[in-house]
């Protein structure tokens, strides 16, 4: 019942536009909010890590929602973004990778199609070449899953072995 309240009212607030919001500062009050919630629905106390608790009930963080949310918008609209053989002609290992327009400001480099492809670089090959949307959803959830990431940091440092 209690799970049902929590994906009910809070996670699926949580979820609205949060590739564009994600971003911010508010983000980490929104993870402290999401960890004190689960702490009052599993009993936990307040120094007892959440991380374990998030994986045993199928529940992301805001942090993974958002790696999540990010990734599947790069996966749909993969088709229409620029890979950089389009870019230059020379024979590189990475030209079929998407490409990442060079720009200064904080604010495109933390936006939805930058991060994105920063994202979606970093997946290894065979996530990348699922072609269904579905399989592709549930493989990066399952690893989403057992990550429990609280920061974009623990994705870059996840080992895909």
């Amino acid at each position: 019942m209690l799970w049902n309240i929590y994906f009910t009212y809070f996670q699926s607030r949580l979820r609205h536009g949060i590739i564009i919001w994600v971003g911010s500062k508010e983000s980490i009050k929104i993870l402290c909010i999401q960890k004190k919630v689960i702490r009052l629905i599993t009993g936990l106390k307040k120094p007892e890590s959440c991380k374990q608790k998030f994986a045993e009930n199928i529940i992301l963080t805001v942090t993974s929602l958002y790696v999540l949310e990010v990734l599947c918008f790069i996966k749909k609209y993969k088709g229409s973004l620029k890979q950089n053989y389009m870019i230059h002609e020379h024979n590189t290992r990475s030209k079929y990778d998407l490409h990442t327009e060079f720009c200064n400001t904080s604010s495109y480099q933390k936006s939805v199609i930058n991060m994105g492809i920063r994202l979606y670089k970093f997946l290894p090959n065979e996530i990348k070449k699922l072609d269904k949307f579905n399989c592709f959803k549930k493989k990066v959830k399952s690893i989403l899953l057992s990550e429990s990431l609280y920061t974009l940091d623990e994705f870059f440092n996840i080992n895909f072995v």
